[in-house]
């Protein structure tokens, strides 16, 4: 075939490939989206404004809680559960009640088979049905199946491919029922429009799809042309009570149709055979061996049959120091890193262009590379050509989607553009997962189009995606404060579920969490004597206040931002936090080092690292089971853990009266050497027992109210009019 020949072959391939978007602003937004991709140019770099944060999300709450949920806490794990009446999809107790197979209109209806249905609006117009039951009632025939929509009903999230279906599922969180099960839907026979000829698939586009050489018309197309399923859109309820009354889900999953999904054989694919074509295949265990200095992208696929039998079963010891790998980036002074390290995970690459973050990242993590530059001259980079990471975090910059940007800026297109990165960094780096966290106002609907391109950067390259508002308190922060967390998995990987809740206002036996991480917990870990070799920690220094003191058996009422967090203060109301403080209220270790430039702004642009430790260690132990690798349990004592309390400089009595104040409990109390334990339900009060020849700073304000303590309510001191509390001055 002539070159001229082949040319109009694939133009005739392609002709009905791809349908535009009826949404001129989506259109638009996806066209720069794909510019920004083909062409990487560098970007102004984004100012990081001061910005009374919390206070502009807040505005946007109401819009957003009419989208997603923004006031569930997660569930616990394990405990007393409520009952759950199960209001739809009942089982159909009665055999006879089921029918092998109808005809309606001459048509031959059966189970398995796919029909055109009239659109229903509520589920993204879906107009076909996936056949499960043909059931017999009074009042007719009635078809029990699975839903499924075009590609050009989920508002750009996925591609619009021709003729290539998406399942929908509308699932409730307190149903333990499989999604086939509770996430069917019933419809009278007389909605059925005509039999399609459809197929599920786990296989990428365009394997399988309808043959575009025997169509004449679009029209011919979508009314004859072979129907292909590959994607499932899940929305999850908090129960069936909200979903009934239109309330908004909690969490949104686009998911790739795995291969125990497909009906038929033939159109199965081995997920290692995605995963190879994706990135070349994974090394079972992390990629990162100190046993391979040379660390070596070489990629074996380990997931064939015939070394399952090698390998006893199937799993495999991990080799000693073998980690996953890990890259971060827009990362900062480090925050997502620190959380990784404590994961179990390897530092290998980051990327930042803030030359003061970068100094302090540089200082805590040489064994990183880091990238000191633009993110898009990152991208461009050819010396880097064909490297990995098993995990990937992203944290591009949030100023450009808040409420108060009402008017286009210069910094505008920055801002865009390094969302816009986070598709052009998966395909160059291909993790087996990534975890992205933004500001939930990204969700507002002046963003959505910003925010469906985003994910569709994802799934256009086979990610499967999931998103939702986590209250970052129940996995540990010892602040309120709501992030929007979306997990992503590569082509031919299993997407892991989000962590449970760790933390909980009132933990109850079985359930498996803590109480909240409180300030006092935090600021009990700074030794007494840190002010005399910490330039970040001398309480004496500051400005003496006269605000109302505040009861430190909380968390924080207000999240740590770049200026250290609007209406912040000690809980002494004598002064405001030192900048120490601030570092370890957003969970740093003590001894983490930060470059003297900018310091609270490093601080507070940080994404938590107890927060990451707890979502990555979760995507570690997922990955681990995925693989079938398995070690010994050495999870070493974390110096950083809440629920740790370091006892400064004690004699043996004072040792032995604090054992005896802790006999009952489980976490671990840290006496040099000598750990004690404390129980995780019982209050958030902490021993503290320090012997010092010092004499204590009139500024160091004893913090250990225990339970009993008046509980000073911090929401009216906080909601003073106080000046912003300047932290960009310099020690």
């Amino acid at each position: 075939m002539s070159p001229r020949s082949n040319s109009a072959a694939q133009a005739q391939e392609d002709k009905w490939d791809e349908e535009i978007a009826e949404d001129l602003g989506q259109a638009q937004v996806e066209r720069r989206l794909h510019e920004m991709a083909a062409n990487p140019a560098r970007q102004a770099p984004v100012k990081v404004d001061d910005i009374d944060e919390e206070k502009q999300e807040e505005a946007l709450r109401p819009e957003i809680a009419a989208f997603i949920d923004l006031t569930a806490f997660d569930k616990p794990r394990g405990g007393r559960q409520r009952k759950v009446h199960k209001v739809r999809n009942l089982s159909i107790r009665d055999p006879n009640f089921v029918l092998n197979k109808c005809e309606h209109n001459d048509l031959l209806l059966k189970p398995g088979i796919t029909v055109e249905i009239e659109p229903c609006d509520d589920l993204y117009k879906a107009s076909f049905l996936m056949i499960q039951f043909i059931i017999q009632t009074p009042t007719g025939v009635k078809l029990r199946g699975l839903p499924m929509t075009r590609l050009r009903n989920l508002r750009g999230q996925l591609r619009r491919l021709r003729n290539e279906l998406c399942l929908v599922f509308q699932l409730d969180a307190d149903d333990g029922r499989e999604k086939e099960a509770q996430g069917a839907i019933d419809i009278e026979v007389e909605k059925i429009v005509n039999i399609r000829d459809c197929h599920f698939t786990n296989a990428d586009f365009p394997t399988f799809r309808f043959d575009p050489y025997i169509y004449k018309s679009e029209e011919q197309v979508e009314a004859k042309g072979l129907l292909m399923c590959r994607w499932k859109s899940i929305r999850i309820y908090k129960d069936a009570a909200t979903r009934l009354k239109k309330g908004p889900p909690v969490e949104f999953i686009l998911e790739h149709v795995r291969e125990d999904e497909v009906p038929r054989s033939r159109f199965r694919l081995p997920p290692a055979t995605r995963l190879n074509d994706w990135r070349g295949g994974k090394v079972r265990g992390g990629a990162y061996n100190p046993q391979e200095p040379n660390d070596t992208q070489v990629v074996i696929n380990l997931d064939g049959d015939e070394n399952v039998a090698e390998s006893g079963g199937g799993w495999m010891p991990i080799q000693p120091g073998q980690q996953y790998t890990f890259g971060d980036m827009f990362c900062g002074a480090g925050g997502a890193s620190l959380g990784a390290r404590k994961a179990g995970f390897r530092i290998k690459l980051s990327c930042d262009h803030m030359g003061s973050a970068c100094r302090t990242y540089k200082h805590n993590f040489p064994e990183a590379t880091l990238y000191e530059e633009d993110i898009y001259d990152f991208i461009k980079r050819a010396d880097d050509a064909g490297v990995r990471v098993d995990a990937l975090h992203l944290s591009p910059p949030c100023q450009f989607w808040s409420p108060a940007h009402t008017v286009a800026g210069k910094n505008d297109e920055a801002n865009v553009a390094a969302l816009f990165s986070c598709s052009p960094l998966i395909k160059k780096l291909r993790p087996r997962v990534f975890t992205l966290e933004q500001t939930f106002g990204i969700l507002s609907s002046k963003f959505e189009h910003y925010f469906n391109a985003l994910v569709h950067g994802f799934t256009q390259y086979g990610y499967s995606v999931r998103w939702k508002v986590v209250h970052l308190q129940t996995w540990g922060l010892p602040a309120r404060r709501q992030r929007l967390i979306m997990i992503g998995a590569c082509p031919g990987e299993d997407l892991p579920p989000y962590p449970a809740t760790t933390h909980s206002e009132n933990p109850r036996p079985g359930d498996g969490t803590k109480r909240w991480v409180t300030v006092k917990q935090m600021l009990d870990k700074i030794p007494p004597d840190l002010k005399e070799r910490d330039d970040m920690h001398n309480p004496a220094k500051l400005p003496v206040k006269n605000h109302a003191p505040w009861n430190p058996n909380v968390f924080l009422n207000r999240c740590i931002t770049t200026n250290g967090g609007f209406g912040n203060y000690h809980p002494s109301g004598l002064r405001d936090f030192t900048q120490r403080e601030y570092a370890v209220l957003q969970t740093f270790s003590i001894d983490y080092t930060f470059d003297k430039r900018f310091r609270k702004k490093q601080i507070g642009n940080a994404f938590p690292p107890m927060i990451v430790k707890a979502l990555l260690k979760h995507i570690r132990v997922h990955l681990q089971e995925i693989d079938r690798v398995h070690s010994p349990e050495n999870d070493h004592i974390d110096p950083d853990d809440p629920y740790l309390v370091v006892i400064h400089d004690v004699d043996e009595e004072k040792l032995q009266r604090a054992r005896r104040a802790q006999s009952e409990g489980s976490d671990v109390v840290c006496t040099g050497s000598r750990p004690l334990r404390r129980g995780s339900n019982e209050s958030s009060g902490s021993i503290t027992v320090a012997d010092s020849d010092t004499s204590p700073d009139e500024m160091d304000v004893d913090t250990s109210m225990d339970s009993d303590s008046p509980s000073f309510c911090i929401d009216p001191v906080q909601r003073r009019t106080w000046g912003v509390i300047d932290l960009e001055k310099e020690d």
